[in-house]
């Protein structure tokens, strides 16, 4: 099996993220909030790690602090 490789700019980030929040319909913050209180729904869960993987491939730390907040 070949892995794959997807490269993404700092604007596809971006544009991924704003993507990812607009479907969720909450803020990132709302959402962490909410996932660490186990109260989204399995869609928004999706979107959150999604969202946090973002947050890493944009260099922030694992706490979040980045750009991308």
């Amino acid at each position: 099996m070949t892995p794959s490789i997807t490269y993404l700019s700092p604007t596809d980030i971006a544009e991924r993220r704003s993507e990812l929040l607009e479907r969720a319909g909450l803020e990132l913050d709302t959402l962490r909030q909410r996932g660490a209180e186990y109260r989204l729904s399995p869609e928004q869960a999706a979107v959150l790690k999604d969202l946090e993987d973002l947050v890493f491939l944009a260099g922030g730390s694992p706490d979040g602090a980045c750009c991308l907040r």
